[in-house]
């Protein structure tokens, strides 16, 4: 058996290489942010530059949209990360909020073309799973009951 000295001292190895693995993690999804950011302008610039100069079609702003979407979600993504650094402990609603960002990328750039309206169900099923989570989650830290309208609970 190990000493309870020995198990501590291991602990603090993981905690320590968990620390740097997150460190990591931070760093390169913010470089990968940045240049995802740059991306988005250059496509930005190609678009708006293309002739008819200024003038950019609806399927050119749904990927702009998509493109734009992604990068919010790798924004949710570095803040539950730091989030989890910061405080040791991975927030739900931070999680729900980057699964309801990624599925609504899929809702705005949907192609009707290419995929079923059942898939849209399911897509619609999916937004409200998560939206319905997400208000129960962020209501029971309010610690208000879901029947009060209006009042404070203790």
């Amino acid at each position: 058996m190990l000493g309870a000295k020995t198990v501590m001292k291991i602990s603090v190895v993981f905690k320590w290489f968990e620390t740097i693995l997150l460190v990591g993690i931070l760093l390169g999804l913010s470089i990968t942010l940045l240049l995802a950011f740059v991306d988005i302008a250059y496509v930005i610039y190609k678009k708006i530059m293309a002739p008819p100069v200024f003038v950019v079609d609806a399927r050119g702003l749904m990927e702009l949209f998509s493109l734009i979407l992604i990068l919010l979600i790798g924004l949710e993504l570095i803040e539950t990360v730091k989030t989890y650094l910061e405080e040791g402990a991975v927030h739900v609603e931070l999680v729900l909020l980057v699964a309801i960002i990624a599925i609504a990328r899929k809702v705005v750039v949907w192609d009707f073309d290419k995929h079923s309206h059942t898939e849209l169900y399911s897509l619609a099923v999916m937004v409200l799973a998560l939206a319905i989570s997400y208000f129960l989650v962020k209501h029971s830290m309010l610690k208000v009951p879901l029947w009060s309208r209006g009042t404070q609970g203790d």
